[in-house]
């Protein structure tokens, strides 16, 4: 995808800009994601080895324990969180993470549903895309 406008469901509002990492499996912050440094550690993974840091993490649906939200907002106390995350389905984990960096940080980090899997196949890890995750909008250009 060259560029475009992606259209899902706004699920925590926000506004983010930032480059695309583009996991086509579930995913999971609980042991997943080192939270001391962003980097994403499960090996099970098809983005290990990258960074979340400052990105904008796109992935299918999340997988695992319910612990995911709180290794997430781990993640955002060190500063190491992504600025964005669009999933295809619900991840009520990311939603509760993101939530919670708002009330207890003062965080704003949009989660946005509903981008069919297709478009994880099109748009590639480094695309820079920009999220309004209170329209439920994602811009992507390369």
């Amino acid at each position: 995808m060259s560029s475009g406008t992606l259209k899902g469901r706004g699920l925590v509002p926000g506004r983010a800009e930032g480059e695309a990492v583009v996991s086509n499996m579930a995913f999971t912050f609980a042991h997943g994601v080192d939270p001391a440094t962003g980097n994403v550690t499960d090996v099970r993974s098809d983005v290990k080895g990258s960074e979340v840091k400052g990105k904008v993490l796109f992935y299918p649906f999340g997988k695992g324990s319910t612990t995911a939200s709180a290794w997430f907002l781990e993640t955002v106390r060190l500063g190491n969180n992504p600025v964005a995350l669009v999933t295809e389905g619900v991840d009520l984990s990311a939603v509760i993470g993101s939530v919670m960096a708002r009330l207890v940080y003062g965080k704003e980090i949009p989660v946005i549903s509903g981008i069919q899997r297709n478009i994880y196949s099109a748009i590639k890890s480094g695309a820079r895309v920009s999220v309004d995750g209170g329209a439920g909008e994602v811009r992507v250009s390369i």
